[in-house]
Parts: structure tokens; sequence; C-alpha cells
């Protein structure tokens, strides 16, 4: 890592003004693939993998799902806390960037090493233990990155740029981490791999080396730590208690609302992403997991491509507009996705399904560009109101809120699937009434969070006026112009 951090770079007129190269905003964005697939890649494949190959019970995932998960969300405050009090000489966000990132690729790809001839308690241990220790790499790993994002720059408009870099790689992760399965089964179709499980094996292994360890090296080897010096100087030498960081955190209203915000929007969108991959498999095609995983992989390939076509037009619409009207018109489209999704899901549809990603695909750029940047901005009005930055905490308590959604809604589908009468064993032959609970839940799961949202919306109230507005008076109090 290079030890480039504040005073040299703080000196110069361009910098003062917020603006950033290209350079850096498209190297510190890679670590945005190794966040998605983080977040993502587990869940997505611990169904079909577990459940569908391995014969795991739904129920029994849904809550192997849901322990890592918590597990990751409680320790993402204190390796917040950890990272806005650490201290070195390349900064205090880079060293764990780097570290996480190594351990990252070390730990993702032994989920996928279980025996496959123990019994469904052993295999299910063996997963749990195994995403623990590849959710606390992720920890040590995303709350620091999430944490220099934010003080990159302080220009209100240049904050939403550098979180559509992130979204960019984070599109480039959701174009790759549904291709498992088809990548493994090409594998084996070459006879590169013996087995179906063999195949993913090597698949996820690539995945771990390239997706996490090397792209997630990148922000800590070019990113550079703008408020260190800043953050020693307003510290004075003393690091604050966790609880009470964590509570003052909390009583800032425009956070509060923004994690309120995740928690709906994450949990509509992975319960929707579940039950979609359920009747992909079962309800269109049969029981046939190669050709629902297929589809499927279409499905997030077109939201991938929609992500990318839609990140400048969300970044443009926060310029031109406002970041909170940006969202709003996510969620109107999220509530028509939810919608359409009732007529696209069901058998001899599939050539319909372009409709999902043309009115859903904004999802993850409302949460990875807009949010962001939005907590960027709180972290402004959190130091006007205190006198000392914290973008760990409150990145981490985000990131607290977001996985805690995620984990619900696994472990929510898994349980609802029990509940419905699903049973893999039976392929297509689930009951007429399994397969309409299924659709209602996937319909009506993310459109009702969606409306909350958009009502919500109307009470934000750190608008770009006054965002901007702290800007200036934060400048003022420091002595730059």
């Amino acid at each position: 890592m290079n030890e480039n951090n504040e005073a040299p770079q703080e000196s110069s007129a361009k910098e003062k003004s917020g603006k950033l190269s290209f350079k850096e905003k498209f190297s510190v964005g890679t670590g945005g693939l190794p966040i998605f697939l983080g977040n993502n890649s587990v869940n997505a494949l611990a169904m079909p993998f577990y459940n569908m190959i391995l014969g795991v019970p739904t129920a029994m995932l849904g809550i192997a799902l849901m322990i890592p998960r918590i597990w990751d969300a409680f320790t993402d405050p204190f390796m917040g806390s950890f990272s806005d009090n650490f201290r070195s000489k390349f900064g205090r966000r880079r060293p764990f960037i780097l570290l996480g990132a190594l351990l990252m690729g070390l730990t993702f790809g032994a989920i996928w090493m279980v025996p496959v001839g123990w019994g469904n308690h052993a295999k299910v241990a063996w997963f749990i233990v195994t995403n623990l220790l590849f959710y606390t790499s992720f920890t040590i790993f995303s709350v620091p990155f999430i944490s220099l994002t934010y003080e990159m720059s302080p220009d209100y408009d240049e904050r939403t740029s550098i979180q559509g870099f992130v979204t960019f790689w984070s599109k480039t992760g959701e174009l790759l981490y549904q291709a498992v399965i088809p990548l493994a089964t090409m594998l084996v179709t070459w006879k590169f791999a013996s087995s179906q499980v063999q195949g993913i094996q090597i698949v996820t292994a690539i995945y771990a080396a390239l997706g996490m360890a090397v792209f997630g090296s990148l922000p800590a080897i070019f990113g550079k730590e703008r408020y260190y010096e800043l953050n020693i100087r307003e510290q004075k030498g003393k690091k604050e208690p966790f609880w009470k960081t964590a509570g003052i955190a909390f009583q800032n209203k425009p956070f509060a609302i923004l994690c309120g915000l995740s928690i709906c929007t994450m949990f509509a969108g992975m319960f929707a992403s579940c039950m979609d991959y359920y009747l992909l498999v079962y309800y269109m095609f049969e029981g046939n997991v190669a050709a629902g995983s297929f589809w499927k992989l279409i499905v997030t390939i077109g939201y991938a491509t929609m992500g990318f076509v839609g990140i400048p037009i969300i970044v443009g619409l926060c310029k031109k507009a406002t970041k909170v009207r940006a969202l709003q018109f996510v969620y109107l489209l999220m509530m028509i996705n939810a919608v359409l999704r009732w007529f696209i899901y069901q058998p001899g549809n599939q050539f319909w399904i372009w409709l999902d990603p043309l009115t859903g695909g904004l999802f993850w750029i409302g949460i990875g560009t807009v949010m962001q940047a939005m907590i960027a901005d709180v972290c402004d009005d959190d130091e006007l109101r205190r006198g000392h930055r914290n973008e760990g905490m409150f990145g981490a308590l985000f990131g607290l809120s977001t996985k805690l959604a995620i984990a619900i809604a696994w472990a929510f589908a898994g349980i609802l699937l029990g509940m419905i009468g699903f049973d893999a064993a039976l392929e297509a032959a689930q009951s007429p009434e399994t397969f309409m609970g299924m659709r209602l839940s996937m319909c009506i799961g993310a459109a009702v969070p969606a409306l909350i949202c958009f009502i919500v919306m109307k009470f934000y109230p750190l608008t770009k006026e006054k965002a901007e507005e702290n800007r200036k008076k934060l400048e003022e109090i420091r002595g730059e112009v």
C-alpha cells in the first residue's frame, strides 16, 4: 500500500473542490465486486446447492442461512468503531481492506467443500461454521471499504458519482453470481469436473480468488484516506466508547430513516429473488434445476444490464433533481415490477421474463448508489453536531440494517416455503395451493415494502440544500475555504 495519505493531497485545489480523478474512482470502485459477491453469493447458491442438490430441508437451511448473517450484521458496528479509532502509517481503513479481501478469498470456497456423504445435520453444521468464518472476513473488508467511499469527497454530487463506480462493479458481480451452476454444468459437460458438485467447487474457488481476493485488494492500494489527519485532530487522542457512538448514530433522524428504508428495500428485493428462483425451477420448468438456474441467470443478466444502463440515469437524476426524488422513482418502479411478476412467472411465459429486469433493474442502484451517497451526507451532519467524524460506525450500522433484512428475508422464505407445503422431493408435483402461495408472497412481499418506502421518503429531512449548507459550515470551522 502507498503511504500517500492526507496532507499532500489535501493541498491541491482540485481535491478541495471535492473532484476526484477517474483512475481513483474506478480503482476504489472495484471493491463493489467483492461487496456484491459477499452479500449475495452465499444466499443465492445455498438453496440450490444444499437443498436442491444435497437435499437439506428448506426450513433447516433457512435458519442456517440466518445465523451467519446475524453474526455478520452485529460484528459490523464493532469493526466500524475499531476502524474509526485505528492508527497506522497506512491509515485507518486500508490495512483492513487488504486483510479482509485476502481472508474472504481463503474462506469462501470452503463453504462448498462439504462432504456429500454426510447427514443433513452435519452438512448444516459445516455450512454454519464455514459461513461464520467467511462473514467475519467479509466484515473486516466491507466496513472499512464502505467507510473509505464516504470520506473520498465532500461534494454532494461527487459522492453520488463515487457510489456510481462502486455500483458499476456491483453490477459486474450481479452478472456473475447466478452463473455458478450453469458454469459448473459446462465443466461437467466438457469433462473438467466429474460431477455437478465438483464443478460448483471449482467455480466458487475461482470466484474467491479473483472476485474477492484480487479485486478486493485494489481499493487498499489505490484509495486515499482524506479525513485521516482531520480525524486525529478532532479526536485529540481520545477514543469514543463503542456503545456511546452507536447510540448517538441512531439519534440522527436522517440516518435512522435510511436504516428503516434499507431494511424494507432489502427485504423486498431478496425475498422476491428467492421466491422467483423456486417458481422458475418448480413451477415453470417442472423441477428441472439446470433449466430453472439457466433462466435465473438470464434474469440476473437482465438485472445487471439494466443496472449498467441505469447508473448514469440515476446519477444524472440525483444531480438534476435530488437523491430523494431518485429514490422515489426507484420505489415506484419496484411497485410496478411486483405487479408484473404475477403475470410473468407462469409456465410458458419465460420469453416475457425480460419485463422483470426492465422494471426492477434499478433496485440495487437505489441501495448501492443513492443511499450510500446519502450516508456520506449524514456523516457531515453528524460531524457538524458533534465535532467528530465516524464514517466507520455509520457505515457499519447501515450495513447491519441491510444484512439483518437479508437474513430475515432468506430465513422467512425458507420457513414460508415449508408452511405453504413446498417439498423439493415432489419436484413439479407441488399442490396448486403451494404454487399460488409462492406467487402471492413473491408479489406482495415486494410491493408492500416499496410502497412504505415511497411514502417515508416524503419526510426525509436532509435535503440537497441542507447537505450543501452543512459542508460550507464545516469548511468554515476547519479553516478550509
